[in-house]
């Protein structure tokens, strides 16, 4: 099925969502807003609890930042490759350049989404991966 803004949350509440961000106000602005929408989105704050929880149960969609405290969003995205390769893959930066980008796409990086952001920019991603997803 072809996703679109206006069916987009309807399939998303069928996904496992996994954000994770060190911005605490993102963190939970973007926790409430998919809450607000009956979607399953995990949100932590670290790269490492982030993989933590990637260890214990699967994510369709993982959205991280580039800039975490510890390990890297780089760092992040190479060991959820291991883990979890199928899943879909979006990187929020404002640090965005052509190293960074390069990297992110050899480790699967599906999305990228450049800070400051809005729930419009997140939807839109979103859209582009449900529509890759779903052969479409």
């Amino acid at each position: 099925m072809i996703a679109e803004k206006s069916t987009l949350f309807e399939e998303l509440r069928h996904l496992k969502l996994l954000l994770v961000e060190d911005d605490e106000l993102l963190r939970n602005s973007l926790e409430l807003f998919f809450e607000n929408e009956g979607c399953r989105l995990l949100a932590r704050e670290s790269a490492e609890e982030g993989l933590d929880i990637l260890r214990r149960q699967p994510f369709d969609v993982v959205i991280t930042d580039f800039r975490l405290p510890g390990m890297n969003g780089l760092d992040f995205l190479r060991a959820l490759q291991e883990l979890q390769p199928a899943a879909q893959k979006i990187l929020l930066t404002a640090y965005m350049n052509e190293t960074v980008l390069a990297e992110a796409f050899r480790l699967g990086v599906h999305e990228f989404i450049e800070k400051p952001l809005s729930t419009d920019d997140v939807e839109d991603a979103l859209v582009r991966i449900l529509n890759r997803r779903g052969g479409g």
